[in-house]
């Protein structure tokens, strides 16, 4: 398809957006292998290469293969345009939903080229319609077009995957553990329902996503009920306390003793550590609870672990004496459990495993960089290491040489994850996938889940396709956002870096805002010479309100800008209900901000609000006005000709449009400082008052601890 574009098109170019660094160079080095141009012509651009370096690879390359953030980036700081592609692929397009960068690109290249062409490309859309219509709303794709392994046209360059499910069954003394969790569970749910909630929970058995819609409502009940009902307060502890040990529960029967040791250890270290959480004090205190630490503790001392363990190292020591240049990755959920498997798997001279894990920084468990996990992937491949005991990094974005089996440690129960785990053996020859099981547990309940959902999907797309367009973009209601679209001239709003990604700058630009990235030291977007705006979302408002950081920032605003705001982004509810602070204090902080330090506050209900909002705001401030914005917040971050303006800007009287008109005039800074008064005079808009303000402030002498004002 790319070569059709460009043989068509001689003057365009493809962009290729892959997830990951490694995916986009694997894409640029497969168009260098199969396209007929010159390998110049072909580039790959990640957040490695430097902005400016970019925009020329952009400009004289055919074919780019970049990760979306990197094109995200260029895009808003206007060093990249997509006027002139003829085709963008977006690969594993399922990711197109919310605010992921596949959204943003996809906005900007419909707006900037009439003829714009996207491919989306994805082996797991997803199980769910609506998910789908998102993905193919947001990629505005408006033809599905499926292809399967039993497909004339693929089944040639295709490999058969053979399917087989291992089953364990759980000792006798993990039941004992199971029981003491299951009472203090029950408890609990028995608990929430005298409080009047959890009516649909099962004493026997509580799903993590069942017990999180509990909790957020019970937290909103805080500014409603809670006065007149403080058993709120008592049902919150209840579900936090729930969904720990629902987690618990999670770790014994599909991971193991180890893994739930290590649980609970983090448990009694947050304690040790001054931990007054309500919900662990009540865990830590219940005899069940008790009873389940000691067991735990008694079987890891003896070297009691999951049976899985057994079956999996019974696995590829077969594995490797029928075939001992196999290839094999062995998924697992958890970072912790990756650790533990990788120790017992060692312990076995045919087993060569290595532990693969992402980039994060986690408690005790430092990440790999990309460079590690380059170096690991070659020697997997090399020979140095036959198996790799893999968490979900190892599922998309990586660019893994022929693997001969995949096993599963546990189920999970998402299809997209199931089929990108799957994906990873049958490339090159065919291939085996083994998923293991604990009967009667999660396990099983996972895996029906997603094979239900993998099915549902199947039928879903084949549906989609027989009724035609699926995709099709829905007109917006006319809203005010409309109006402002409509404006001739554009505004243009600086954003601090950290904002990037809010959500807030994307939909600033797709309403035709002119955004500027800056590092800003004050204030998160600046709208005018006098306006700025501080923006926070309910919980880190309410954060900044406990360590002071809040009155910090809010006088820095006062000093630098005349009308200063606060914006508060979130649900109200959340206001009172979020953090652990009583209603009085924060109505106080919010009445200290508007009398004492005189900063308006606003409150918008989510990014798209916040974004419509600093929008009218710039309109209201900019039109008719100067357009140029002070930027007189200090250099840190700004670019040569910016920082010149900068120190201009300083000189009496002189704002941002006159602070351009005199360096335009004289050429640099050197030359306005130096200027005469009749020299200044030359310039636009500088009259003899303001001429002599100028002169005076660069001759007079400094003297330390004058107040002399003018």
């Amino acid at each position: 398809m790319a070569a059709e574009v460009l043989q068509k098109k001689p003057d365009s170019k493809i962009l290729f957006l892959a997830p990951t660094k490694p995916l986009a160079e694997q894409h640029s080095n497969t168009f260098k292998k199969v396209l007929k141009i010159p390998e110049e012509k072909i580039s790959c651009l990640t957040g490695t290469v430097k902005p400016e370096e970019r925009k020329k690879v952009w400009e004289e390359s055919k074919v780019v293969s970049a990760t979306p953030q990197t094109i995200e980036n260029d895009i808003m700081t206007g060093n990249l345009r997509l006027e002139n592609a003829g085709l963008v692929i977006f690969d594993e397009a399922h990711r197109a939903v919310k605010d992921y960068s596949y959204v943003f690109i996809a906005q900007q290249y419909i707006k900037q080229n009439p003829t714009a062409l996207i491919l989306g490309l994805t082996a797991s859309p997803g199980g769910e319609e609506e998910r789908i219509q998102d993905v193919c709303k947001n990629l505005f794709i408006k033809n599905i077009e499926i292809k399967t392994l039993h497909d004339s046209d693929v089944k040639p360059f295709t490999n058969p995957i053979e399917m087989e499910w291992k089953s364990v069954e759980l000792p006798e003394e993990f039941l004992e553990i199971k029981k003491a969790l299951f009472e203090f569970n029950r408890e609990q749910v028995l608990g929430l329902k005298r409080c009047g909630y959890g009516r649909t929970l099962f004493p026997q058995f509580q799903r993590q996503k069942d017990l999180i819609a509990l909790q957020i409502q019970i937290r909103k009940d805080f500014s409603t009920r809670a006065r007149k009902n403080p058993a709120v307060y008592h049902a919150a502890v209840q579900v936090a306390a729930l969904l720990k040990i629902v987690h618990a529960l999670t770790l014994l029967e599909t991971q193991g003793i180890f893994s739930l040791q290590d649980y609970f250890d983090k448990m009694l270290s947050k304690k040790a550590k001054g931990d007054k959480t309500k919900s662990l004090a009540m865990i830590l205190k219940s005899a069940q609870i008790q009873k389940a630490m000691q067991l735990t503790k008694d079987l890891k001392e003896k070297g009691v672990n999951h049976p899985k363990i057994n079956e999996l190292v019974k696995i590829l020591q077969e594995q490797f004496m029928q075939n001992p240049e196999s290839r094999v990755i062995v998924f697992n959920h958890y970072r912790d459990s990756v650790k533990n498997l990788l120790q017992e798997l060692e312990k076995f001279s045919t087993i060569k495993a290595a532990r693969f894990v992402g980039q994060a920084m986690k408690e005790n468990d430092r990440g790999l960089s990309q460079k590690e996990q380059a170096k690991i992937i070659l020697e997997f491949k090399e020979g140095k290491y036959n198996t790799l005991v893999a968490s979900s990094v190892a599922e998309e974005g990586i660019d893994i040489p022929q693997v001969d089996l995949v096993i599963f440690y546990e189920p999970v129960p998402s299809e997209i994850r199931m089929i990108q785990r799957r994906g990873r053996t049958g490339r090159l020859s065919e291939g085996k996938c083994i998923i293991l099981m604990a009967k009667g547990t999660r396990d099983e309940a996972f895996y029906w889940s997603s094979a239900s959902k993998e099915k549902k999907m199947h039928s879903t797309l084949k549906r989609m396709k027989e009724q035609g367009s699926s995709g099709a973009v829905l007109q917006k209601q006319s809203t005010l956002v409309k109006y402002i679209e409509e404006a001739k001239d554009k505004v243009v709003i600086y954003a601090d870096f950290r904002e990037q990604n809010s959500g807030i700058t994307e939909k600033l630009l797709e309403m035709g805002a002119m955004v500027k990235l800056k590092q800003l030291e004050v204030a998160d977007f600046v709208l005018s010479d006098d306006v700025a705006v501080e923006r926070k979302a309910v919980g880190d408002f309410l954060q900044s309100i406990i360590d002071g950081r809040l009155f910090e920032q809010l006088s820095k605003l006062q000093v630098n800008y005349e009308k200063p705001l606060l914006l508060v982004e979130g649900k109200m509810d959340d206001l009172f209900s979020l953090r652990n602070i009583h209603k009085n204090a924060i109505l106080g902080a919010l009445s200290s901000i508007a009398l004492d330090y005189k900063v308006p506050i606003l409150f918008s209900r989510n990014f798209e609000e916040t974004a419509e909002l600093l929008l009218v705001i710039a309109k209201r401030e900019q039109q008719g006005k100067e357009k140029e914005v002070r930027l007189r917040v200090g250099s840190k971050g700004l670019t040569l000709q910016e920082q010149q303006r900068f120190l201009v800007e300083g000189l009496p009287s002189i704002g941002p449009a006159l602070a351009k008109n005199l360096l335009q005039h004289f050429g640099s800074v050197k030359k306005v400082f130096n200027a005469s008064e009749k020299q200044l005079q030359k310039v636009e808009k500088i009259g003899e008052k303001k001429a002599k303000e100028v002169r005076k402030l660069i001759e007079a002498e400094f003297e330390e601890g004058s107040t002399q004002e003018g």
